[in-house]
Formats: structure tokens, sequence, C-alpha cells
């Protein structure tokens, strides 16, 4: 069960600890009982109390307090240790896994299952914390009518048996049941997804508006039905375990006399006791279904980690060497091929052989038409596409597993689908000096500042965020820079300094520049220019 694996990393020592608080707390509930009884018998018999008893019931009291709020304290926080540690589990195998296993997955599934399944858990657990306080409880009641009366224990420990495992069937058949309601609750949010993402071309176009909203409709509707389905077979189950308890309740109260010599003498003992049962039992049968629902989710959490960890490989960065590869002379791709396959398996783009070297301090620009591949092949370039053939070398060394990440770091990227990170992370001993005299460069002075670490706003529009992406790419001060139509959204004035400025500089600092543009008026200031149709390389000439 995903419950006990969860917790089964944690430490032995606070485990033990939580299960005698909450052991304790369900003894100190029989010994409760216990004691009413005894002074419910000497009232029925006319005798005095007297001051002991009350002092033990009010010690009992004290105790079941104590103890009961320790066992919800410790087991939250042992709960919340753990779903800590594998959030942080997850993050790492985020960023050790291969880019393909991300864009596969989706972004939203990943921060779905991470966040929703994850916080549903620590909600409810407090109700599973005192369900399983009542499983203790009544593990202790049974232990207190065997001590009264031991064929009326092995009587009723029979019938709760059968009861038990009824109900279990038939409670693991409504799991398999909430499994199909979180696929449909996920096609709902999928489909809820194009009113916000795709609003302008649904207000354009009334037809489209319409029948996305009637396919959303039908989604919540079929949603509904099976929600709606699902609960009236919980709320039979439930209804069955409340009469099953009434009837083992009648079993004690008219079947056992019948048959049992000196049972009148514990009977009210028993009864109470039973009674005292319905409370918990009842608690724990209502958070059946919550217990399923949390099972299911931390399911899903756990198939996200093994997911992420099976193509988990590379090399984290503390095993990164300094300056390795940092003085290429030149990148030699040697038949190198990359496709994209679907859950099938079949291929549905491919791009490939390549044979190219690019040179220290060289200015390449790509050329090609919409889904040519050219971001597949810068991807593919900087390492984080594996090549499904042939191999690139950095001066003569194959870049294999070993030193992948190495290779990877020699790169800088600003991609069409660039994400611009809050602070500038990894470059904290950045000179702000330099952070200002870079944002006076990129003419953002008068719209963003440089403060505590982090660009004071990031309102800004595509292209002003683009220079602000730059001017992280210039901190990096990496061998190799890449730019996937980085000047489509700027001015022509800004687009004009960035052919004829910023790559010239890079150039004449010894960088290697590989810039993807549609922009043939500057194609002349390339070093080579790359045309690419279909995933292959059909010219490479030299300076237009």
């Amino acid at each position: 069960m995903n419950i006990f694996r969860l917790f089964s990393a944690s430490d032995r020592g606070a485990i033990r600890e939580v299960l005698g608080v909450t052991g304790l707390a369900g003894l100190a509930n029989v010994v409760l009982l216990s004691l009413i009884n005894m002074a419910s018998g000497l009232a029925a018999a006319g005798q005095p109390v007297g001051v002991r008893p009350v002092l033990m019931f009010l010690v009992a009291v004290g105790i079941y307090f104590l103890t009961n709020r320790a066992s919800l304290s410790g087991a939250n926080a042992l709960l919340q240790q753990r779903l800590a540690d594998l959030k942080l589990e997850i993050a790492d195998g985020i960023r050790r896994s291969p880019l393909r296993t991300l864009e596969e997955m989706g972004r939203g599934e990943i921060y779905t299952i991470l966040a929703q399944e994850t916080n549903y858990l620590s909600q409810v657990f407090p109700l599973l914390v005192a369900a399983a306080q009542g499983l203790f409880l009544v593990v202790f009641c049974l232990a207190y009518i065997a001590i009264l009366s031991q064929d009326s224990f092995v009587i009723i420990s029979f019938f709760s048996a059968v009861g038990v495992l009824f109900f279990w069937i038939r409670r693991l058949r409504l799991t398999r049941d909430l499994a199909s309601v979180h696929e449909r609750e996920a096609a709902m949010l999928q489909s809820l997804s194009h009113f916000s993402e795709g609003f302008p071309e649904l207000r354009l176009n009334a037809d489209r508006n319409d029948a996305l909203f009637r396919r959303f409709a039908r989604i919540v509707g079929d949603l509904e039905t099976e929600v709606v389905r699902i609960g009236k077979d919980w709320v039979v189950l439930i209804l069955f375990s409340n009469a099953f308890l009434y009837a083992m309740l009648g079993i004690v109260v008219f079947v056992l006399p019948a048959f049992l010599d000196g049972y009148s003498d514990t009977i009210y003992k028993i009864t109470a006791a039973a009674i005292f049962c319905i409370g918990p039992v009842l608690g724990v049968f209502a958070v059946a279904h919550i217990h399923s629902r949390a099972e299911i989710g931390l399911g899903h959490v756990y198939w996200l980690q093994e997911r992420l960890a099976k193509g988990a490989t590379d090399m984290g960065a503390s095993a990164v060497e300094p300056g390795a590869f940092a003085d290429f002379r030149e990148i030699a791709l040697d038949g190198v091929e990359f496709q994209y396959e679907d859950a099938q398996g079949a291929v549905s783009f491919r791009t490939g052989p390549w044979d190219l070297t690019i040179r220290r301090g060289e200015l390449l620009m790509l050329r090609g038409g919409n889904g040519v591949g050219k971001s597949t092949t810068l991807k593919l370039l900087c390492g984080l596409y594996r090549p499904s053939a042939g191999v690139i070398r950095v001066d003569g060394v194959a870049v294999d597993d070993g030193n992948l990440q190495r290779y990877r770091e020699i790169f800088s990227a600003i991609f069409a689908d660039f994400h611009l990170f809050d602070r500038l992370h990894g470059l904290e001993t950045a000179d702000p000096e330099r952070v200002r005299a870079l944002i006076e460069r990129m003419q953002l002075t008068a719209k963003v500042g440089f403060a505590g670490g982090r660009f004071t706003t990031q309102d800004l529009s595509t292209g002003q965020r683009k220079r602000l992406a730059m001017i992280v790419a210039l901190l990096e001060d990496r061998p190799v820079h890449i730019f996937d139509e980085w000047a489509a959204d700027q001015d022509a004035h800004f687009r004009e300094r960035f052919y004829t400025e910023i790559l010239p500089d890079l150039r004449r600092q010894g960088k290697s520049v590989i810039v993807v543009t549609h922009d043939d008026l500057y194609w002349d200031l390339a070093d080579r220019v790359i045309t690419l149709e279909f995933g292959a390389i059909v010219a490479t000439p030299g300076r237009l």
C-alpha cells in the first residue's frame, strides 16, 4: 500500500513513538470504559463509588487527551517530513531527467500530481490518523470483551471478521472505480485549459467556442455520472456497515444470553463495550473512501517519481568539473540523427544524419521554414536531446553519459520558448554594477532595475524580456551562445543592434555563436549560413 510505502522510509524510532502514543490513547479509552462499567455496577448495587475511581477516571481522561494530541501531532509531523522528502526527490528527478521525458509527460501533469495529490493527503491525513486510533480502540475493546467472556469474544470476533472481509472486497472494487474518476478529471482539466489558452481564437469564432463548450459539458456530465454512481455505492457500503454494527449489537443483547451461562452478569459491560466501538468503527468505514482516494493519489506521485528516475542518468551539478571543455577548438557532429517517437514507438519526425563542424569563434546562422527541425537541432547540438544515432565530439573526445553535463556547460542558450528566472540563480556573485551596465546596454534602464540579486520587474514585452535573458546569457560568459529567433520580437532599431553590435562583439571575444534567423538582410554577416529542409542540411555556404 502506498501510504505504508511512504512511511516505510521514515525513521523507525519516530514511527515506534507515534504507534506507541496511538496505542496508549486507545488503551486509555478502554480504561475509561472499564471505570465507567465499574462505577455503573457500584451504583446499580447501591454502593458508593468512592474518591479513588474518580481520580483514576480523571487521570485516564488526561492521559487520553495528551496521547491523542501527541499521536495526531507526531503523525502529521512525520507525514510532512516524508512529503517534503518526496517533493525533493521528484524535483531532483526533474532536474536530472532528459528533456524528452519532461516533454512527453507534460508540465501540467507534473504540477498537478505533485501539488494536488500531496496536498490532498495533507488535508485528509488527520482523519486517517483518527481512524487508526479507532482501530486501536476496537482492538483493546475486543481484548476487554475477551477478559469478560471468552465465548462472547469468539462469536463477536467471528462475525466482525466476516463483515470486515465483505466490506474490504467491496472497497477494493470501488477503489478501482475511483481511478477512472482521476482520468476523467484530467480530461476535464485539459479541456478547460483550452478556454484560457485559446481565448482569442474562441472569441473570434463563435462556432468553435460553442463546440468546445459542448464538449466540455459532455466531459463534465460524464464525470458527474461516474461520481454519482460511485457515491451511491459508497453510501450502500456505509449503510451496510451501520446495519452490521447494530445487528452485532442485537446478537450481544438478544442472542448470546440465551446460549451462554452466566452471561447476564456481564451483558451490560459487553453491551457498553460494543456501543463504545460503534463510533470508532463507523469512523473507520466513513474514511475508507478517503483512504482509497489518498492511496490512488499517492500512487500517481510514486508513478511520477519512478518515471523520472528511469531517465535520470545525468550527472548532477556538483560533479561538473570547472573549465572542462571550456577551451575547445571545434565541435564535430558525426552522422548525428534524432527522431521523435509517439507512445507506440512510431517515428513522427526525424532529423539528420548530420555531419557538421563548428569552430571556435565562428558565427553560424541557421535558416529554414517552420517545422523543419531548427529548434530540435539546437537542442540536439547542446546536449538537451541525446542522438538516436551518431556521435558528437569535442576536439576528438566523444560526448557520452560520463561527460554529457560537462559538455552542456559550454553552452548558453535563449530558446524561442525561453524561461526567465526570478533570480540570477548560479550567478549570485555577479557584480551589480556590471548588471546595471548591461541593463543600460539593452536600453531597459527606464523600465528595469537590479536589486537583491534579481531584476525589479519582469512585467515587460516579450522582446524586452528577451533582452533580460540576453543579460543573463552574457553574465554566464559561456564559450558557445545559441539564439533561437531572438531578434523576432525586437523593434527594428534593436534588431539591427543585435546583428551589427552584439553578435560581432561575441565573436571578437572568441565565442562561437549559432543564430536561428529569418532576417536575410543580415545573413552576409555570418561566417556560414546553414539551410535546413525537413531535418536535413541542404546547403552550408560561406559568407553571403
